[in-house]
């Protein structure tokens, strides 16, 4: 028997499934359908941030456009620490198209032309 906490919807049911595929404690169809997904093929949608060439923008936030297998989410992780973004992108470009053959592109989620530093001593000076 398998244990699991459903991610699918706020309730968070705390479902358990038999050797034979059978799921017990879920509120919802979607439930018994994360629960089997979970057995058979697990997948992940992935945050993080990518760093920049832009020092008024030292990091950008990123993530998978759709889930990819659990197993390679290792492997992506290795790949954004490599990455530094050379140029301004807006919310919703892909960086990395089609990761692992999964149709899954890695965006940015947030557009680079917004200043998340200021420098103090510009603004003491004006």
């Amino acid at each position: 028997m398998k244990e699991f906490v459903c991610i699918v919807c706020p309730n968070g049911c705390h479902l358990t499934a038999d050797d034979d595929g059978t799921i017990h404690n879920a509120g919802c169809r979607r439930g018994v359908e994360f629960a089997r997904e979970e057995m058979t093929a697990p997948k992940r949608t992935v945050c993080s941030t990518a760093a920049t060439v832009f020092a008024d923008c030292p990091v950008v936030p990123v993530r998978t456009s759709k889930e990819i297998p659990k197993e390679k989410v290792g492997e992506l992780m290795q790949m954004i620490r490599t990455l530094c973004v050379d140029r301004r992108m807006k919310r919703g470009e892909p960086l990395i198209r089609n990761l692992f053959g999964t149709e899954a592109d890695l965006i940015v989620t947030s557009d680079m032309g917004y200043t998340y530093f200021v420098d103090t001593e510009d603004q003491a000076d004006g």
